[in-house]
């Protein structure tokens, strides 16, 4: 079982050219987990309901200076989802076409089940 201080490894599909593995090497996926969580902790303060994940993209984004992939933000959100930091409330979120998506927020860790 992966925890932040033991991040997975990035995801890589056999067969792919070398050049994306030594990408997916390059990527410090703990850190990506962080600034996600980092990012969700800070929406809290402007924002009480669940985000979709193109808007923690944005928070991240803006923390960053720079952009940042859609495909790792989901990934991440995933990734912890699995950990148990980050729940996926509920499939009604839209997109930014429109398209209904998930929402995520952030697990209450602590309290008794």
């Amino acid at each position: 079982m992966s925890t932040l201080l033991d991040p997975p490894q990035p995801p890589t599909r056999n067969g792919s050219p070398d050049t994306s593995f030594e990408a997916a090497d390059s990527i410090d996926v703990s850190r990506m987990q962080q600034l996600v969580l980092a990012a969700m902790h800070r929406m809290r303060t402007y924002r009480s309901e669940p985000a979709e994940a193109w808007l923690i993209q944005g928070e991240v984004e803006a923390h960053l200076q720079h952009s940042v992939s859609g495909s790792t933000i989901r990934t991440r959100l995933s990734e912890l989802t699995d950990l148990g930091f980050v729940t996926l409330t509920d499939r009604t979120g839209l997109s930014k076409t429109g398209h209904r998506c998930a929402r995520y927020a952030l697990a209450e860790i602590g309290k008794a089940a």
